[in-house]
């Protein structure tokens, strides 16, 4: 039946040029000549209409109803098919204007197949050339390209570090501003899969967010330390995203990290100037509250004994009226290095007004240890200073007090009782030091 019916089509021409003239693909049946021109002889009504031919075309040499251009590169096809003595697949470009004289032309993609046919001599009598239309779908792919291309450069100019990374954790790409600021290479990462820029103690911190991540939540504003190649640790502010695959499953995450280091310094900056004294660089009374009271809390826990010294310089002020507050601050230096010097490791010396000090002195074996530091600050204090052309003998008046059991004191009262000390002291004549417990209990 089916065999029937094909004769039926091949017996029937005005059927056949209704099938091919409703196909969407051009046809091009080439005779090819003995004096080896060619010449058209069936053309579907799509592949007239590309060029504008007529049945006028049908028997003329190709050359004289074809476009320069486009001529050339069919002859050659037609040629190179001949030749090889098999179909040819090739894609071409054409650009045609639909009226004469017009500017508005149209750029047309197609992808051609050309199959000789040979007699029974083995010489090619004709040439069929099957065109197909590429051009919705070459426009598509150029599109994405250019969407491509656009995302590239986006992805290569902004200033934030980036890089994506697959579902198993593996570097995928990393952009320009990556290799500016780290100094690693998508080759690197990829060959490295420790993920070498992470420092040991944050990767952690990072096996969590990727966690977040995998569940779909974006995590923003998160800050981290990372290595660059040369071994420099950069602070950033990281931005976590997810990445899915066409079936909508994760497929890995896209990561962007703004550099925050100059702000950190300058945060460190503000916290130094915040809690230190600018001409010693000692901590201010803000900071020393605040280690008091966490050290108060450690040896009431522990059971252990603290100590806070309170001193001054004796006669500061005089010094300061003769000689001018310029060499009275190179005094306060000197009287800083001095006194730390006389310190252990542990003890925190703060500056708390013009020429008073405060000592912290935790994790105490027992209390005659303070006796020993108290002496060697008097130890260090006691050679002549020399500041300048001008020559000082300076002295210190000290206080102290003990936080032990029952450890029923609050910071203000210890503090207090150290400040008692030290007016006793002074009283007795300065240049000397004294235990709270020593002068009674209030």
């Amino acid at each position: 039946m089916v065999e029937k019916y094909s004769l039926e089509i091949l017996d029937r021409p005005d059927l056949f040029y209704q099938l091919i003239n409703n196909m969407t693909d051009l046809v091009f049946l080439t005779k090819v000549n003995p004096d080896k021109s060619l010449s058209y002889v069936i053309l579907n009504k799509p592949a007239k209409d590309l060029y504008g031919l007529t049945n006028e075309s049908f028997g003329k040499p190709i050359q004289e109803v074809l476009p320069k251009n486009a001529y050339h590169i069919v002859r050659s096809k037609y040629e190179e098919a001949m030749e090889n003595k098999k179909p040819i697949k090739y894609e071409d470009m054409v650009t045609v204007s639909h009226l004469p004289q017009s500017s508005n032309k149209e750029v047309i993609y197609w992808e051609s197949t050309i199959t000789p046919v040979f007699n029974q001599d083995g010489e090619c009598t004709h040439l069929l050339a099957i065109v197909r239309n590429l051009t919705e779908q070459r426009e598509k792919e150029n599109e994405i390209q250019r969407i491509k291309d656009r995302l590239e450069l986006v992805w290569n100019s902004v200033a934030d570090a980036m890089f994506t990374f697959d579902k198993n954790q593996n570097i995928v790409s990393v952009n320009r501003s990556f290799e500016k600021l780290l100094g690693w290479t998508a080759e690197d990462l990829v060959k490295d899969k420790s993920i070498i820029f992470v420092p040991e103690g944050e990767k952690e911190d990072l096996s969590k967010i990727i966690e977040r991540v995998k569940s779909g939540e974006t995590v923003t504003n998160h800050e981290v330390k990372r290595i660059t190649k040369s071994g420099e640790i950069i602070y950033f502010l990281g931005s976590f995203s997810p990445l899915y695959n066409q079936n909508g499953d994760w497929d890995g995450g896209v990561v962007a990290y703004k550099d925050i280091t100059e702000r950190k310094k300058y945060e460190d900056m503000l916290k130094q100037l915040a809690l230190h004294d600018p001409l010693t660089g000692l901590p201010n009374r803000t900071y020393f509250s605040q280690s008091l009271k966490i050290e108060m809390d450690k040896a009431k826990c522990s059971k252990t004994l603290l100590s806070v010294f309170v001193l001054d310089i004796d006669h500061f002020k005089n010094i300061n009226d003769t000689y001018g507050h310029d060499i009275g601050d190179e005094v306060l230096k000197e009287f800083v290095e001095r006194v730390k010097s006389a310190l252990r490791k542990n003890d925190i010396m703060a500056r708390i007004g013009g020429d008073e000090f405060v000592i912290l002195v935790p994790d105490l074996k027992e209390k005659t240890n303070v006796i020993e530091i108290a002496e060697r600050i008097k130890q260090c204090l006691s050679s002549v200073w020399q500041v300048g052309i001008t020559r000082f003998q300076i002295t210190s008046s000290i206080g102290i007090a003990f936080y032990d059991y029952p450890f029923n004191l609050d910071d203000k009262v210890l503090f207090k009782y150290a400040d008692l000390a030290l007016y006793e002291v002074k009283v007795e004549g300065r240049n000397n030091y004294k235990i709270y417990e020593d002068i009674g209990t209030g």
